[in-house]
């Protein structure tokens, strides 16, 4: 039991990961804190580099492990809530191609807001 629940803690991380990723960016820059920019832009490169590179998250690796309850097995695809989580992070190869492309893209947006900040607004109270 404490294995599938340590098993689903990751998926949720490794769920909240892809979410930083994808909508964090305009959280960041509201921030606009030059720490939290370059974390999300190295996260970006990181998540990149292991796209092109074919290699597996090692989320997905603590993951499998905690499923097969620490042995190499067949892994248990959990629960509804858990296996549509699941579905939304592993996708297949065609999709994984079109992700690469738009991370690539999204990832170029990120380097230009280091040259164009956001603008500040400013309020004026009347």
């Amino acid at each position: 039991m404490a294995y599938r629940i340590a098993a689903d803690i990751i998926i949720l991380l490794h769920f909240a990961w892809i979410v930083f990723l994808t909508v964090g960016f305009p959280v960041v820059l509201a921030v606009n804190r030059a720490g939290w920019r370059i974390f999300h832009f190295m996260a970006l490169v990181v998540t990149l580099l292991m796209q092109l590179t074919g290699t597996v998250c090692p989320l997905t690796y603590c993951e499998a492990f905690l499923r097969s309850q620490g042995r190499e097995t067949a892994v248990y695809p959990g629960d509804f809530m858990i296996e549509w989580i699941e579905y939304i992070i592993y996708v297949e190869d065609a999709t994984l191609r079109a992700i690469t492309l738009c991370t690539i893209g999204f990832l170029a947006v990120v380097v230009s807001s280091f040259w164009f900040r956001p603008l500040r607004v400013h309020r004026h109270d009347r």
